[in-house]
């Protein structure tokens, strides 16, 4: 299987989290599991936002994250970022508008699109 994104995170502390998958081009994948699961933690880790105390994330053959040589994409260079459950970055706004408000560095007319 090609992969689009593989992941595999794991940690002892603040609390035991072990998770890995891969994610084929053009598949749609969904993360569930109960509240304190660390669903938001795998998430924050794929984002950059949140080094795990071991594993790997690669995107498209790139290595974002690699415990073992001590390598940690910054967040800003892995152009990937994820929408809360409560989507309400502004709440007048519908979730669209919110992640179109979120490409402010496209031109307006391909927000929509890349949306």
């Amino acid at each position: 299987m090609d992969k689009a994104l593989s992941v595999h995170v794991a940690q002892a502390a603040p609390f035991p989290l072990e998770a890995a998958f891969d994610v084929a081009p053009g598949e749609v994948m969904a993360l569930v599991g109960p509240s304190g699961s660390g669903k938001t933690t795998v998430l924050r880790s794929i984002a950059g936002f949140h080094k795990p105390q071991e594993g790997r994330i690669v995107c498209n053959g790139v290595t974002w994250f690699n415990s073992a040589a001590c390598l940690s994409l910054a967040p800003r260079k892995r152009r990937a970022g994820f929408v809360f459950q409560s989507y309400a970055l502004f709440p007048h706004m519908t979730a669209l508008q919110n992640v179109m408000e979120a490409l402010g560095d496209r031109p307006h007319g391909e927000r929509e699109d890349a949306a």
